[in-house]
C-alpha cells in the first residue's frame, strides 16, 4: 500500500455525518482508484474492488453468487455461458443460450425429459394442464379450428381444401426427445406464397434482418453477447420465424395487421418509426377508430379508412414490406434524394397508394416536402463532421484513435475514415455526440417526414430542434478541446490520453481485443445469396 493510503483508509472508518461520510468516501475511493491503478487493475496494486472491499468492509466476491453487493462495488463479474456464433465473425462471436429460440435452425437443442411418441391428441390433453394458454390459442385459431380454416378457404399443397387439424405434432414432432422450434420453412410448407415473399427482400428487409445486419453488423459484433442478445433475438425472429408479427399459438391475419404488431420493433431512438407513426394524423386515426374497424378484412384498397404499417408497405397482404418503400439508406444515415429522376419508379408507386385516399399532388406535395427537410437535415451533420474531423486531423480529440480500444475490426482507426467503425462505446465524447447526431436525430428527420409526423420534423424525437442542440454540443466539445490543446501548448505540457480509455474491468471485454490475422472467413463475403454490408472485412464500400 502507498503512503498515504492507510491514512485514508482510517479516516473513511471514522463516525462522520451520513452527508459527510459519503462524501469522503467517494473522494477516497476516487483519490484510491487514481493511485493506486488509475481505473485498471495493475500486478504491482490492489483492483478497485480490493480498494471497495477495504472501505465498505465486504469481501470481494463473483457477481453471480446471489450475494447483495454496495453498490456492486467489490463483485467480479463472471462471464455467463455462451454458444459459438456464425457468419463471417463466427470465431469470435458469440451468442447467448436463449439464441436457441429466435435462430432455432442453427441452435435447437432438444431439451424435453419426457420419452415417448405421441399424437397431437394427447399433446393436447397433457398441455391443457402443463401449458393451458398454448392449447387455449391453438384452439380459438386456423390451426386449431376447422370451420375457421374452411371459412378462409385454406389449400394444402394439392390443391384441396384442407381437413384435420394442423396439430402440435405438424410444427413441432410428435417424439419428445426430438421436438423441433419451427422456422420459416416449415411454415412454407402451408404457406409457400406467404414464405416466397417473406423471403424476397433486399439489404435491410426482414429477409436478412439477422444474417446481414447481426452476423456482419458492428454494433452487435464489436459487443459482449450478454448486451446486444436483445438486438440479436428482435432480428431473428424478423428472419427466421414467422410469429413475430402474428404471435403463437393463435397466428391471427388480424393481429399482424394491426400497428401494434409492428411497434415491438420499430420503435426506440435509432428507428423510431413507431413515434412517427403513432403521432401522424394516420396514427391518432388509428387510435380514434381501431376499436370498430374490422381488421378481418385483407389490406386492400376499400377496406381500412386509416392506413396502416401493413396496409401501406405489405399491399393485398404481400409479405415483403419492401415492395412498397424507399431507397435503402441504413436507417436513414445514409443520404439520398428520394425524389430523383432515377428513383421515379419507387416515388409513382408510392404516389399511387397514397392515391387510395388522397390527390396525386397532395401526395407529390407533401413528399417533396420530405426530401427538402432530409437534404437540409444533412447540412447540419456534414457541418458537424467537419468540425469533429478537423479536431481528429489536428490531433486534439481525447482520446485519439490509438488511445481507445481497438474496435471490431482489431483497428485504431477514426471511426469517420473508410475501414473506422463508428462506434457508442469505447470512444471520444466528440465522437459519440457525432454518431448521435446521425443515428438517433438524422435518421429519424427522415422518419418523421415518411410517416407526416409534423411535429416530430421540428420539434420532438429527432427532429431539426434536436439536431440544433447535439450541433451546438460538438461545437462547444470541440472548443473545449481546442482551447485545452493551445493552452498545453503553450505552457509546454505534452497531454497522453489516460489509460482509462484504454483498458478496465467492462473494456477488457470487448471483442476487438481478440482479433488475430486471419481469424475472418472471408468466403462469406463471396456469397450472393445475401447483400452484404458495407464492411472493412468484404473489401465493400458500397451498398449493393
Amino acid at each position: 500500500m502507498k503512503k498515504g493510503e492507510g491514512v485514508m483508509l482510517e479516516t473513511l472508518k471514522k463516525p462522520l455525518s451520513r452527508v459527510a461520510g459519503l462524501a469522503l468516501a467517494v473522494a477516497g475511493v476516487t483519490f484510491l482508484t487514481c493511485t493506486v491503478g488509475n481505473g485498471i487493475a495493475r500486478a504491482e496494486g490492489p483492483t478497485f474492488q480490493d480498494v471497495a472491499s477495504q472501505v465498505f468492509g465486504q469481501p470481494v466476491g463473483p457477481d453471480n453468487d446471489g450475494t447483495l453487493y454496495i453498490f456492486g462495488l467489490t463483485a467480479k463479474y463472471t462471464q455467463p455461458e455462451y454458444v459459438e456464433g456464425r457468419g463471417p465473425y463466427k470465431s469470435f462471436l458469440k451468442f447467448l443460450p436463449s439464441i436457441r429460440w429466435y435462430d432455432p435452425e442453427h441452435y435447437w437443442t432438444p431439451g424435453s425429459q419426457n420419452e415417448g411418441v405421441f399424437k397431437n391428441e394427447e399433446c393436447v390433453l397433457c398441455h391443457t394442464v402443463q401449458t393451458p394458454t398454448i392449447v387455449k390459442d391453438w384452439k380459438k385459431s386456423a390451426h386449431g379450428n376447422l370451420e375457421m380454416r374452411r371459412g378462409l378457404g385454406i389449400k394444402g399443397k394439392d390443391g384441396k381444401p384442407v381437413e384435420g387439424a394442423v396439430g402440435c405434432d405438424v410444427c413441432h414432432g410428435n417424439d419428445h426427445q426430438k421436438l423441433f422450434m419451427p422456422t420459416y420453412k416449415h411454415c412454407g410448407e402451408c404457406h409457400p406464397k406467404e414464405t416466397s415473399e417473406h423471403r424476397s427482400g433486399g439489404l435491410g428487409s426482414h429477409t436478412h434482418a439477422f444474417t446481414v445486419n447481426v452476423l456482419e453488423f458492428s454494433w452487435h459484433v464489436g459487443k459482449p453477447a450478454e448486451e446486444v442478445a436483445g438486438c440479436a433475438e428482435c432480428h431473428a425472429i424478423a428472419e427466421n420465424r414467422c410469429d413475430g408479427c402474428h404471435t403463437r399459438h393463435v397466428f391471427s391475419p388480424a393481429e399482424a395487421r394491426k400497428p401494434t404488431a409492428c411497434r415491438f420493433c420499430h420503435m426506440g431512438i435509432d428507428h423510431d418509426e413507431w413515434a412517427m407513426y403513432n403521432t401522424s394524423i394516420h396514427g391518432c386515426l388509428y387510435e380514434a377508430e381501431s376499436a370498430t374497424m374490422d381488421w378481418s378484412k385483407p389490406s386492400k384498397k376499400g377496406n381500412y379508412r386509416v392506413p396502416t404499417c401493413a396496409y401501406c408497405h405489405m399491399q393485398d397482404g404481400n409479405h415483403n414490406p419492401q415492395q412498397f418503400g424507399t431507397i435503402y439508406s441504413d436507417m436513414g444515415m445514409f443520404q439520398v434524394d428520394r425524389g430523383a429522376p432515377r428513383h421515379k419508379a419507387k416515388r409513382d408507386a408510392w404516389i399511387k397508394k397514397c392515391q387510395d385516399c388522397h390527390s396525386p399532388r397532395f401526395a407529390a406535395d407533401k413528399l417533396k416536402e420530405m426530401d427538402a427537410g432530409v437534404n437540409l437535415s444533412f447540412t447540419k451533420w456534414r457541418e458537424a463532421a467537419a468540425v469533429i474531423v478537423g479536431c481528429f486531423l489536428d490531433g486534439v480529440v481525447d482520446p485519439m484513435p490509438e488511445g481507445s480500444p481497438p474496435d471490431w475490426y482489431g483497428h485504431y482507426t477514426f471511426s469517420l475514415l473508410p475501414g473506422g467503425d463508428p462506434r457508442f462505446y469505447a470512444t471520444s465524447n466528440l465522437e459519440r455526440l457525432g454518431l448521435e447526431m446521425i443515428c438517433y436525430l438524422t435518421g429519424n428527420v427522415y422518419k418523421a417526414y415518411a410517416h407526416m409526423s409534423m411535429y416530430n420534423q421540428t420539434y420532438g424525437n429527432g427532429s431539426a430542434f434536436e439536431q440544433d442542440r447535439k450541433l451546438i454540443e460538438i461545437k462547444t466539445e470541440a472548443a473545449k478541446l481546442r482551447r485545452f490543446a493551445a493552452i498545453e501548448k503553450k505552457i509546454g505540457l505534452e497531454h497522453k490520453s489516460e489509460a482509462f480509455w484504454q483498458h478496465g474491468e467492462y473494456l477488457d471485454l470487448l471483442p476487438g481485443w481478440k482479433r488475430k490475422p486471419g481469424d475472418v472467413d472471408v468466403e462469406w463475403f463471396k456469397r450472393t445469396d445475401i447483400p452484404h454490408r458495407a464492411n472493412a472485412d468484404a473489401g465493400v464500400e458500397v451498398h449493393h
